[in-house]
């Protein structure tokens, strides 16, 4: 894992409540609704897709707020489906996962037991900055996962 602090970022997003076990009802239809909504404002984005994770306990039933994150070079005008904002400044350890995302089961866990070894804690705030997405073929996908430490 590699220490890294995140600059604060503007994103359009889109904010939902979903659990881990039903969160992938929003692979492709969410952030493709972002993206619809961004390019009808004529915004570009400027860097990978982000999933931030907001009090997510690992209970694959609890539910939890998850923002869909698109990185954007300048604010427009909120919708009914995103807004604008800056995600704050985030301090992490990240790891770089190279594979499906049906892996994330076994490494997460993996990760928070490294990070207890460190003698490092979790602040609870977990985020997915998806680099790399091929939905036909997921052993190409690369995923840096960040959790947020204090």
């Amino acid at each position: 894992m590699e220490s890294k602090k995140i600059e604060s970022t503007l994103v359009a997003v889109h904010s939902l409540k979903t659990t881990l076990s039903t969160i992938s009802e929003a692979v492709g239809v969410v952030p493709n609704k972002v993206m619809e909504e961004i390019n009808e404002q004529g915004i570009s984005p400027v860097a990978p897709q982000i999933w931030n994770y907001v009090d997510c306990d690992g209970n694959m039933d609890s539910e939890f707020t998850l923002e869909v994150c698109v990185p954007v070079q300048k604010k427009g005008a909120d919708t009914d489906f995103i807004t604008f904002k800056n995600l704050q400044e985030y301090r992490c350890e990240t790891h770089m996962h190279k594979g499906p995302w049906s892996d994330f089961a076994q490494v997460y866990p993996k990760l928070f037991m490294e990070l207890e070894k460190q003698g490092k804690k979790s602040t609870g705030s977990c985020r997915e900055v998806y680099h790399t997405c091929d939905f036909e073929d997921q052993t190409k996908c690369v995923t840096e996962i960040q959790i947020e430490v204090n």
